[in-house]
């Protein structure tokens, strides 16, 4: 009967609850006081007549009756969140937010003005934006989509491949100019080199995973996680930088930047790019309108980003 099922807005709570790190996160994302959330736990066990978490010295965890539950309340509560959407779109408009985070470098080098584009197109999406390095978990983050650059996406998420990520070494031409071009790999050596912090301070750069891996260890004398500095750093002639093609290829067309020993691969953080949504959550319609945005674009865009056919002419 309808009046034995529990209420939904305790169910809520408890998600919440799930979600959060700990009680005190939880009552703030709804808006409540910690004991308006314990009493409202324990009004939901006691109406299904059993308990749902329990607290262990360290933390708490969930029952089996209360991750059962988790299951099932998640996906029903995001449903009825892409149902609302979706009859908000009836009326000729998709509405909702979404909550994107972006990496760095590709954040600030591209997707920026593509998310100012959508924002243009649908006027009532609100977006909210991070832009950084760190994914973490997208629901305690509280994350709808996120983009993410790696050989390996995480095993806790949903990831579609957007495309392949291509690297390079490049140089601005009046370093070229005063340094000459390394011949060879091996030659790279005497060079300053910059590259992303997050390869470390010292790393093997690998060339040709491909084929047969060749490596070079190397001590970067720039680093930094702001891949825009990165790219200034390189076109004031401070080194030759390891970069992702989508970051410099419109420099590299003009000749602003020259590739350096474009005859090898050199491998960076990651080789693909990804597509993140959390596990346990269908997209709401804003989600997957924004999802359907950028992939477009980034269709668009890859050929540009791509690894160019053997024998283009470089130093």
């Amino acid at each position: 009967m309808i009046d034995n099922l529990p209420d939904l807005n305790l169910v809520r709570v408890f998600v919440y609850l799930v979600e959060s790190p700990n009680l005190t996160e939880a009552a703030r994302r709804l808006g409540m006081t910690r004991s308006n959330v314990s009493r409202r736990l324990k009004l939901l066990e006691q109406h299904l007549g059993t308990q749902l978490m329990r607290r262990t010295t360290r933390h708490v965890e969930l029952t089996q009756a209360g991750a059962l539950l988790y299951d099932h309340a998640s996906r029903m509560l995001s449903e009825l969140s892409t149902a609302r959407a979706s009859i908000d779109s009836l009326a000729g408009a998709v509405r909702g937010d979404v909550r994107v985070r972006l990496p760095t470098g590709l954040g600030h080098l591209y997707l920026a003005p593509v998310l100012l584009a959508f924002a243009r197109q649908h006027p009532d999406i609100a977006l909210r934006v991070l832009i950084n390095d760190y994914i973490g978990d997208l629901v305690s983050a509280e994350v709808d989509v996120a983009i993410k650059i790696t050989s390996q996406p995480p095993d806790d998420h949903v990831a579609r491949k957007l495309c392949d990520v291509a690297w390079c070494l490049c140089a601005a031409p009046d370093f070229l100019v005063r340094q000459g071009a390394p011949a060879d790999i091996a030659a790279l050596a005497g060079f300053d080199l910059i590259a992303p912090a997050s390869l470390g301070r010292r790393f093997d750069l690998r060339f040709d995973a491909r084929e047969q891996p060749l490596l070079l260890r190397v001590a970067p004398r720039l680093q930094s996680g702001d891949y825009t500095f990165l790219l200034q750093a390189v076109q004031s002639g401070l080194g030759v930088a390891l970069l992702p093609r989508y970051a410099v290829w419109q420099q590299l067309r003009a000749g602003t930047l020259h590739e350096v020993l474009a005859q090898h691969e050199p491998a960076g953080v990651g080789d693909s790019m990804y597509l993140l949504t959390a596990p346990n959550r269908y997209p709401s319609l804003a989600t997957r309108t924004l999802i359907g945005f950028v992939s477009e674009n980034i269709r668009q865009q890859q050929a540009d980003w791509a690894r160019p056919a053997p024998g283009t002419r470089a130093l």
